[in-house]
């Protein structure tokens, strides 16, 4: 068919009238004809090289082998670009929830794309060669057409980042506190409680004026154990409020009030029990109610007649509520006589207290009941300042002031995980303060490390292959990404994709397209442009080179014969030419058939043909106007047996060639009568060809 094309346009050129600028015309027409043959004889070689090595590759890079193979290569560099996104996208997530993936990036990058062409029956494999045959990307089947499981959502977030940072879009930290949110947050599964903590940890991270420093600390000790058994031991044992009420500041009893154990008002109510010669009582008072009350008074004016007075009012007060007109005792006249006795059980300990003569509760040793009250005082003082740093959305799950939480505890590990992923990134601030190049592996790590268990599908963070330092891990990959380079990130995506090893140079197709990739890649950060360049011309030399049964024979292969014709233009120079000037001069276009071809170096060589099937229609075409006789001879023209010597550059092209020889001719013309006749000539030519 291209044959077909090149001599239709080589015979209509030829039919044109001749006129001055003939020659340049006829140049140009060619010249145009055989770069674009040129261009899609190496470019349709190439993509089909890479659909057939690498139907993955080809899968991904569709918009770049379409232009590839087309003629218009003016947006192959933003097609490879784009094209390149969404691979290393896909790839990023298929490796972090992947089972198949590997610690070596190479390694895991070469299962890859092999899923693609021969899947192996695992879950990865199967996954990705399902959206292949979808034809939509992995990340974009999996992550934003369908909800992901809660195992893959941090790879999604991931790869979500990984495309908006490749993308330069404004939304990589967005998708970087996404990953870290799912990753300490994965014990919550109601979505709205969900999505309440992951603005709190949003705040935290982009508003560090904001992060409550004495909750987040709190919450953040690692010695602390937040299993529901070690809560359940921690808060069921007596000795723990006790040793809170000593120690506020280091004690871990804040757990039980953070969760509002069931175990809290018994262990902090208190029973009084009031013997009076006006009367007794017995009454159970609610912790909360001791310690609003505690909170009202006055340290500095404390003393054990208030404390006793207080308790007693707390457990009277059911007896006389406010704005009754309850009548006797002890609700109206005096409530304690001197002698009575008011004993409380309360903290474990039981004080009883001495109504005296002046009325004045006192206890032996004195002192007792108001430092009881105090030490109580100062716990709740710390309960109701970690209380009020809560964020008002969180306010009814943790230390909230009535009945235990549904999700109680399972928001308290989390808020401890967000607290510890705050301290970290506090302490590492470089690695969240930068804006260019987050460091998501990192990141990643930190989040890991607050998770604990809970995050063991990012143990492929900390895992290297069997290369050593020279191997690649995910984080030297995210690094790359957060970078925008392209170039390291498409030359080890493409070798890995087409098992191509590096330096080998028995696959120039597979070399050139690497070469090609990296020149149009190439942001001029670490290659100079030129040796990228030189690269890629090396490359395009190499493959025209190893086309051997194409184009002009090289000295390691001399002989080369074509049942194809030799298509040229040439100035040709013949006595008998039916010219009307006394000039013996043609400008044609000859089509040498069939032809043998000799090289004695690559670059210089004899070639012959017989017949030259243009050379009739090139005669009639630019004969002089008039009236010619016996024309049945012109057909004796296409008889041209020719020798010649071919000059070419394989370094440009192994298909075009400077040639020149000389040529028998056995048409002849009585330029008088405008007969054509039978005579034998010699005819000289030199022009430039082009070999098939």
């Amino acid at each position: 068919m291209r044959l077909a094309v090149v001599i239709a346009i080589a015979l209509a050129v030829s039919a044109r009238p001749a006129h001055a600028d003939l020659t340049s015309a006829v140049y140009d027409d060619v010249r145009d004809v055989v770069e674009d043959l040129i261009q899609s004889e190496v470019t349709t070689s190439v993509v089909v090289t890479i659909q057939t090595r690498s139907p993955g590759l080809a899968f991904y890079l569709r918009g770049t082998l379409e232009r590839l193979g087309s003629p218009y290569w003016g947006s192959l560099g933003k097609a490879l670009e784009h094209d390149l996104d969404v691979v290393v996208a896909d790839f990023v997530y298929w490796h972090l929830s992947s089972d198949a993936a590997t610690a070596d990036i190479v390694t895991s990058a070469k299962k890859f794309f092999a899923c693609v062409a021969h899947p192996d029956g695992s879950p990865g494999c199967t996954r990705l060669a399902d959206a292949v045959r979808g034809q939509r990307p992995l990340l974009e089947t999996e992550c934003r057409r369908a909800k992901p499981p809660t195992n893959r959502r941090v790879a999604c977030d991931i790869g979500l980042a990984t495309l908006a940072a490749l993308e330069k879009r404004n939304t990589v930290r967005h998708h970087v506190v996404d990953a870290l949110a799912d990753t300490v947050l994965s014990e919550i599964d109601d979505h709205a409680l969900s999505e309440r903590l992951h603005d709190v940890l949003a705040t935290w991270l982009d508003a560090p004026q904001a992060l409550p420093t004495a909750l987040v600390e709190t919450l953040g000790d690692p010695d602390v154990a937040l299993d529901d058994a070690a809560i359940d031991k921690l808060c069921g044992d007596p000795a723990t409020i006790n040793g809170f009420l000593h120690d506020v500041a280091g004690h871990p009893g804040w757990i039980c009030f953070a969760i509002s154990h069931n175990s809290l008002p018994t262990a902090l109510g208190a029973k009084v029990t009031i013997n009076d010669s006006l009367g007794k009582l017995d009454q159970h008072v609610d912790y909360w109610r001791i310690a609003k009350s505690a909170l009202a008074i006055d340290p500095d004016k404390a003393n054990d007649d208030l404390a006793f007075r207080l308790l007693a009012d707390l457990a009277l007060e059911p007896k006389c509520p406010p704005g009754t007109a309850v009548t006797g005792w002890p609700c109206s006249g005096p409530r304690f006589s001197a002698g009575g006795t008011i004993t409380v059980e309360w903290l474990g300990h039981t004080i009883t207290g001495t109504v005296d003569a002046t009325g004045t509760i006192a206890t032996k040793p004195n002192h007792a009941m108001m430092l009881w009250l105090l030490r109580f005082r100062k716990a709740m003082q710390r309960i109701d300042e970690l209380r009020g740093l809560v964020p008002p959305s969180l306010a009814s799950q943790v230390f909230y002031a009535g009945s235990p939480p549904a999700h109680a505890r399972d928001v308290l590990r989390s808020l401890s995980r967000m607290a510890r992923l705050a301290s970290e990134l506090r302490a590492r601030w470089y690695l969240w303060s930068q804006t260019q190049e987050l460091d998501i592996a990192e990141l990643l790590r930190a989040a890991r490390e607050a998770a604990g268990d809970h995050a063991k599908e990012l143990d492929v963070l900390d895992e290297r292959g069997a290369g050593g330092a020279a191997t690649l891990d995910i984080g030297d990959w995210l690094r790359l990404v957060t970078r925008g380079d392209y170039r390291q990130l498409a030359m080890e995506s493409f070798r890995a994709a087409l098992d191509l090893r590096f330096g080998d140079q028995s696959r120039p197709r597979e070399t050139f397209f690497l070469t090609l990739a990296a020149y149009l890649l190439d942001s001029g950060q670490g290659v100079n442009e030129s040796v990228a360049r030189g690269a890629f011309k090396a490359a395009a030399k190499d493959l025209l080179l190893s086309a051997t049964h194409k184009g002009v024979p090289r000295a390691a292969d001399r002989w080369r014969f074509r049942w194809l014709p030799r298509l040229g233009m040439r100035l040709s120079f013949d006595e008998h030419y039916a010219i009307a000037d006394p000039g013996t001069r043609r400008t044609v276009v000859a089509a040498d058939w069939p032809t043998a071809m000799f090289a004695f170096t690559d670059y210089v060589g004899l070639e012959a043909s017989v017949l030259d099937p243009a050379a009739p229609l090139a005669e009639m075409a630019l004969r002089p106007a008039g009236t010619y006789h016996e024309q049945q001879n012109v057909v004796l023209d296409a008889l041209r047996p020719r020798l010649g010597i071919w000059v070419a550059f394989p370094q440009l092209s192994r298909r075009l060639a400077l040639s020149t020889g000389f040529a028998a001719r056995f048409l002849s013309i009585d330029r008088d009568t405008l007969t054509y006749g039978r005579k034998t000539s010699l005819v000289f030519d030199a022009g430039l060809e082009f070999v098939f």
